[in-house]
């Protein structure tokens, strides 16, 4: 009698090896596109912000008939809304209201904590509306402000 060559179920080294490599590939381009996919999102966090300030600042101005404190002039109107983004937990931007007067003022957003490399450092509008940043290499108009 011929005895039956008893055949293993499973998965052969070479299998599991090259499954290694394809999952390492997708890996490879997956969490890079997945970070800046995140960063993009948390600038974009900011620039709202950044915005709705601006509409606050506008409101303000509005009743008071000055952008800063008419109490204390040179500094922010008491009780600015906006002090991190986002507005509860971890900061990954702080604003600050820098320089205001009886006409003008500028709102900066600085990149801080997860974002503080981030290739837009500071985002930064005036009361015209004038949109400008800093950047820590890489950033153009269109990457901090246009998307």
């Amino acid at each position: 009698m011929k005895r039956a060559i008893k055949r293993g179920r499973g998965f052969t080294l070479i299998e599991l090896v090259v499954t290694m490599v394809i999952v390492g590939i997708l890996t490879a381009i997956a969490v890079p596109s997945y970070t800046a996919y995140w960063r993009r999102s948390n600038r974009s966090e900011a620039r709202s912000t950044l915005l709705e300030a601006t509409s606050w600042m506008e409101r303000w101005r509005t009743q008071n008939n000055r952008y800063d404190d008419p109490l204390s002039a040179g500094n922010p109107p008491p009780g600015f809304p906006f002090a991190q983004v986002p507005a509860v937990g971890a900061a990954k931007y702080t604003v600050v209201v820098a320089t205001p007067n009886a006409v003008t003022y500028t709102i900066t957003a600085t990149a801080a904590g997860v974002m503080a490399g981030d290739v837009c450092t500071t985002l930064v509008i005036n009361q015209t509306g004038q949109r400008t940043f800093t950047t820590g290499g890489g950033g153009t108009q269109d990457i901090c402000w246009g998307r």
